[in-house]
């Protein structure tokens, strides 16, 4: 089984506190189903569906937010 651990670091790193609290959770949840070379399926639906599938939000438009930073 892959674990995968937030650095302490990652709470206050100049990037990550100019996202939105939903795309910060996007992604950390990204790392729990990204393989070990960090690559994933870009799939809007499949990532909306494992990590945040009870949530209101938009999965294109968090990750485009995740992408500016």
């Amino acid at each position: 089984m892959r674990r995968r651990e937030i650095s302490p670091e990652f709470w206050t790193d100049e990037k990550v506190v100019e996202c939105s609290p939903m795309a910060r959770l996007l992604f950390i949840g990204l790392w729990n189903f990204a393989d070990d070379e960090g690559r994933l399926v870009y799939s809007p639906k499949r990532i909306k569906l494992q990590i945040l599938p009870a949530d209101d939000c938009d999965i294109v438009e968090l990750i485009a937010e995740l992408e500016e930073q």
